[in-house]
């Protein structure tokens, strides 16, 4: 419980960790800007492998074909002041419960990072935005022996590709007032945390709208100048916002890669896959494609999506 300690310093002191920013209005984000002129990321030689992607079962008998899979919402990175850090977990599945593809070992900061850092991070763990949580405490007026504390909670989400700040929600809540100083630290910071988090998952969801992460598998692919072509061409596509090199086995001709951007109808993608940039051995017949919409996600969120009948 080394936030206790943390927190039953500030007992009658604002927090040490200095100013908080307050809940501002984040700038317009670039989700939109990006449509049909999307990054592409090509991993450099030096940078960290991603987790192992199992090939398709579909794509094991054949020499040539095309998996697209609608895997949920954007990656999700996190990172903590000491204080939040005792938190990760109530954090993390809050956003997990709302759909977002979570890492669960999030990185301390004792001071707070500038964004070059969360950019660090995001490199790292290939994901598609940083939550970064703090949270300090003060002592309120006691009644008798009664202690209580207010808290301070502050959660924003930065795009590590633009370190762009998408999303500041801070949050000022009283704790239970009780005779153990623990308890009444630890009531205050779980409630200012919640609702910070209650805040900005729903902006995050709204600057965020109907934005799918899509893992494409393509075999048959004859080299990196073809797979980089044809992650120009999807770059171009509207409603695409991002395009990440997950891995190429040249020896199979197996490429998987990520497409950020909105969900699509399985009729958008056979039309994407027609025109994908072909070889003469790389010709994807209508019999080699196949379409696997997030049926959970999709029946949860019936207004983000767009499907076939």
């Amino acid at each position: 419980m080394k936030f206790i300690l943390h927190s039953i310093a500030l007992l009658g002191l604002v927090a040490s960790t200095g100013s908080v920013l307050g809940d501002v209005a984040p700038p317009p984000s670039r989700f939109e800007k990006q449509s049909g002129n999307a990054i592409v990321q090509v991993p450099e030689e030096s940078a960290p492998q991603p987790e192992a992607r199992k090939e398709a079962d579909f794509l094991e008998s054949v020499k040539a074909g095309v998996q697209i899979t609608e895997l949920g919402c954007m990656r999700a990175a996190f990172a903590f002041d000491p204080n939040a850090a005792e938190f990760e977990t109530r954090v993390t599945e809050a956003f997990s419960d709302a759909d977002f593809r979570v890492f669960s070992k999030g990185t301390v900061f004792e001071e707070r990072p500038e964004p070059a850092a969360l950019q660090k991070i995001g490199a790292e763990r290939y994901a598609d935005l940083i939550i970064y949580t703090r949270v300090s405490g003060r002592e309120k007026p006691a009644l008798g022996r009664q202690k209580l504390v207010e808290a301070e909670a502050t959660v924003q989400v930065y795009n590590p590709l633009s370190e762009e700040l998408l999303v500041s929600q801070t949050v000022r809540k009283d704790g239970e007032r009780n005779v153990d100083e623990v308890v009444a630290v630890r009531t205050a910071f779980e409630s200012a945390i919640d609702e910070a988090i209650k805040g900005a998952i729903i902006k995050t969801l709204e600057k965020a709208h109907k934005i799918l992460v899509h893992e494409a598998q393509l075999k048959g692919v004859e080299d990196h100048q073809h797979l980089l072509e044809i992650m120009e061409y999807t770059a171009k596509l509207k409603g695409v916002y991002h395009v990440r090199q997950i891995s190429y086995d040249k020896s199979t001709g197996l490429a998987v890669i990520e497409i950020i951007g909105a969900p699509q109808t399985e009729s958008f993608w056979r039309a994407y896959l027609e025109k994908l940039p072909r070889r003469e051995n790389w010709i994807i017949d209508v019999k080699h494609i196949k379409i696997v919409p997030n049926k959970a996600l999709r029946q949860k969120n019936p207004d983000w999506m767009s499907s076939d009948k």
